[in-house]
Formats: C-alpha cells, sequence, structure tokens
C-alpha cells in the first residue's frame, strides 16, 4: 500500500520532515473514511457546476460546513473526508483517486478557515485539471512538471477564493480599512477571512487588522490536528 499511497498529490509543510510510515498511514485512514460513504459516478460537467454553491459555502462558513460540502461534492461523485493529520504527517490535504471516484482528504492543518478553504479549492483544482492518472508526490524537491501543477492548482484556489483581479481592484484604494474589507467580501461573494489571510501572507495589510475574522475550523467530530 505504501508504495501506492504515496504516489498522490499532497499539500506538504516543507518545514517539516515526511515520514512514508505516517504518510501512509494517514492517506489508509482518509480511503477507510471514503469507503464508508456512497457517491454516484463522477461528473466533472457537474462537479464544474457545483463550485459557485461551494464558494457560497466558503463565504457563509455556516457552523455545519462539512456535511454540507461533502454532500455538494457527492452529487458530483466527490467523495471529502477530514482526517486529522498524524505525527510527522504534515499534510494539509491530498487528492487522489479511488478506481473513478476522487477522494479529497482534508486535515485542517493550519487550523484556519482561510488555509482550509484554500486547501480544498487547491485539491478541487488538481481533480478538474489534472485528471486521475496524473498522481504524484508533493515533496521537497519538486519538478519542473510539478511545480506547474501545483501553480496551476494554487490559481484555480486564487480564482475560487478572491482572485488576482478582485485584489488588484481592492488594493487600488487609497484606504484600506476592516469595513472596506468586509464589504469587499459580501461584493465579490467570499469571505473576509480569504482576504485578510492574502493580504497578511503578502504583508499588504498589518498583522492587526481583521484577525477576528481568521476563526478556527471546527469539525463536527474528531478534532484537527
Amino acid at each position: 500500500y505504501q508504495k501506492g499511497a504515496l504516489r498522490v498529490q499532497f499539500r506538504l509543510s516543507l518545514a517539516h520532515t515526511k515520514e512514508p510510515h505516517a504518510l501512509a498511514a494517514w492517506l489508509r485512514r482518509g480511503e477507510l473514511q471514503a469507503s464508508e460513504q456512497e457517491a454516484p459516478v463522477y461528473s466533472e460537467k457537474t462537479f464544474r457546476a457545483q463550485l459557485p454553491q461551494l464558494k457560497a459555502l466558503m463565504a457563509a462558513q455556516p457552523t455545519d460546513f462539512m456535511p454540507r460540502l461533502q454532500e455538494l461534492c457527492a452529487a458530483a461523485g466527490v467523495k471529502v473526508v477530514h482526517t486529522p493529520c498524524l505525527p510527522k504527517a504534515p499534510i494539509s490535504g491530498a487528492t487522489r483517486w479511488l478506481g473513478d471516484t476522487p477522494l479529497i482528504q482534508l486535515s485542517g492543518r493550519y487550523k484556519r478557515n482561510d488555509s482550509f478553504w484554500f486547501t480544498f479549492f487547491h485539491e478541487a483544482g488538481h481533480i478538474l485539471l489534472h485528471g486521475k492518472k496524473d498522481i504524484f508526490l508533493e515533496s521537497v524537491d519538486y519538478d519542473e512538471k510539478d511545480m506547474e501543477k501545483e501553480a496551476e492548482a494554487d490559481a484555480f484556489a486564487v480564482k475560487w477564493t478572491f482572485s488576482e483581479e478582485q485584489e488588484r481592484e481592492l488594493l487600488g484604494r487609497a484606504l484600506l480599512r476592516e469595513e472596506d474589507i468586509v464589504a469587499a467580501a459580501r461584493h465579490y461573494g467570499t469571505h473576509p477571512a480569504l482576504i485578510i489571510g492574502r493580504l497578511h501572507h503578502k504583508k499588504l495589510l498589518h498583522y492587526s487588522v481583521g484577525r477576528e475574522f481568521l476563526a478556527p475550523i471546527q469539525f463536527d467530530a474528531g478534532g484537527d490536528c
């Protein structure tokens, strides 16, 4: 199992050492969780059609977001599971195909709403852009081809969380107050955390601004890592 399990698309913390046995155990847990879910035959057309609803769920961030996320994806034949990460397995998410069924496995590693949703859309991008035969390990030593695919998945996630065009429009304003960000999130159909997290990461917004919107992710069961 281990050899095959590690040939998947990961989002890993590059600051930590990856342990093959821990990664394999985490992946196996996800497969067991997925085996308990029912889903119809995968439909790329349906999954693409669900993206606006998935974005709306991200913007609303209800307390029952996880079962609703699973339900929306399952309608397109995509399984989504939350698997708390294990020691020595610093994984945010993974995407792979179990036969003809795509699986998105999320850990909630960074325990924040903006990180969780960006990871989800990143993994969704792998499914829609790269197909079931295009599987590989995201490791510290990327080759050029893998880097291109990671960049494509990131660009997909940016598009569906807070696009570059929207970012430029927002930054073009003379002032960027917290209330401006909240209004922009409402206008763009996203959540303030996705805007604030991005601008903090790029050091375009002071870290004291909007911290209350960067909320911990809470799952129904199992906690996070």
